[in-house]
């Protein structure tokens, strides 16, 4: 996040990734969770009635084959559009399965729309 330039450091990460970063800390660990389509408002619930915190994040997710060089791809195409990435994560079954990537960006409707003229899966 930061590059030792001389005596100063310089940021190279925006500042929301940064903060996103942030909230993971030695008091309290952050789960990610993907709620099913149709299933969020239950994931909701189930969090509250258990006295979970929990904060709501627009996400984009995305299969990809599992091969060398999708991922690279496809953060590609989120700098070609110049949208940065606050953070990404993701996970595959097995050897011959897709793999499916969550990508936070911090613009989350204008990457929706691009990734959308497109068929990713």
């Amino acid at each position: 996040m930061f590059k030792a330039r001389g005596k100063s450091l310089k940021r190279i990460a925006s500042a929301a990734s940064y903060n996103s970063m942030r909230k993971d800390s030695a008091q309290f660990a952050l789960i990610r969770l993907l709620a099913e389509d149709g299933k969020t408002n239950a994931a909701i619930d189930l969090l509250s009635q258990n006295d979970y915190t929990f904060d709501i994040m627009p996400v984009i997710a995305i299969q990809l084959e599992n091969k060398p060089g999708e991922l690279a791809r496809m953060a590609s195409k989120f700098g070609e559009e110049g949208i940065n990435i606050n953070y990404v994560y993701g996970s595959v079954a097995g050897p011959d399965a897709k793999c499916l990537f969550v990508f936070c960006p911090e613009d989350v409707e204008l990457a929706s729309k691009i990734f959308s003229k497109e068929k990713l899966t």
